[in-house]
């Protein structure tokens, strides 16, 4: 079967309602994370369609799609809050099954104590399905893998908020409006006051890790990365880290923590 295009590249490629990806080592344990959300009667990830050797497929999930800095209704307090309850959920479903995937189970990223849910890796914006002005769907789930809640929440902070020195969306740049945002994605998660000091230090931690992934898949010559690197991703991270070590203090204490 021959149908993705996009000059059959990594994709995801959509074709009809399926979106196809090409398969990968930990392509076996994405798909059965979605199976299982599934059958916990979670229906706001994309179904699994099977994958083989080259392609595999899980359907599209309908509605608006974008980053803080192209869509304006992703920067609404309603979208943020909404996303955030969707991230408890899907953090809660995880945790019933979270036990049954830690066996013979490969991930892109490498799971990290304790096992608490299966984190989604990368729950940001972009990848954010909206629909009447609401947090509706999740996809890309290439980077779950076993972890603590806080390890998901706190990326999910840094790209939600968002906590980045070089904010381009409109009225986002202000540390205060960050911290604002976060704490109110903090609320709408219902994470406790008492869980909140340390995830100042989680999000560096969260984000120099990335860095050292990102630069590791560079050198062993894997494209997405090393282009990543060359374009500066890397920097713009780094330069995020200074920053949120500049007012660690200050997002402490604005979490309510």
């Amino acid at each position: 079967m021959v149908i993705p295009s996009k000059d059959d590249g990594e994709g995801p490629v959509r074709h009809d309602d399926l979106v196809y990806r090409r398969t990968r080592p930990w392509t076996a344990s994405v798909h059965s994370l979605l199976i299982a959300l599934q059958r916990h009667d979670f229906a706001n990830a994309p179904l699994s369609a099977g994958h083989d050797a080259t392609w595999e497929r899980a359907s599209f999930l309908p509605g608006e799609t974008g980053d803080l800095g192209d869509n304006e209704n992703m920067r609404s307090m309603r979208v943020l809050q909404s996303a955030a309850r969707l991230l408890r959920r899907y953090h809660d479903c995880t945790a019933l099954f979270m036990r049954s995937m830690l066996e013979d189970q490969k991930w892109q990223l490498p799971p990290r104590l304790p096992f608490e849910v299966i984190c989604h890796g990368d729950f940001a914006p972009y990848n954010v399905v909206l629909n009447s002005g609401a947090a509706t769907g999740i996809i890309d789930f290439e980077t779950a893998h076993p972890g603590p809640r806080c390890w998901d929440l706190a990326y999910a902070i840094y790209r939600w908020a968002p906590l980045s020195a070089g904010v381009v969306a409109k009225d986002l740049g202000e540390l205060d409006t960050q911290i604002l945002r976060a704490r109110s994605f903090l609320n709408a998660y219902d994470l406790p006051s008492q869980q909140r000091s340390a995830l100042p230090g989680m999000i560096l931690d969260r984000l120099n890790v990335l860095v050292g992934f990102m630069e590791l898949e560079a050198a062993n010559g894997v494209e997405r990365y090393r282009r990543n690197v060359e374009e500066g991703h890397a920097d713009i991270y780094r330069r995020d880290i200074a920053y949120i070590k500049e007012h660690q203090n200050e997002i402490m204490a604005g979490f309510g923590g």
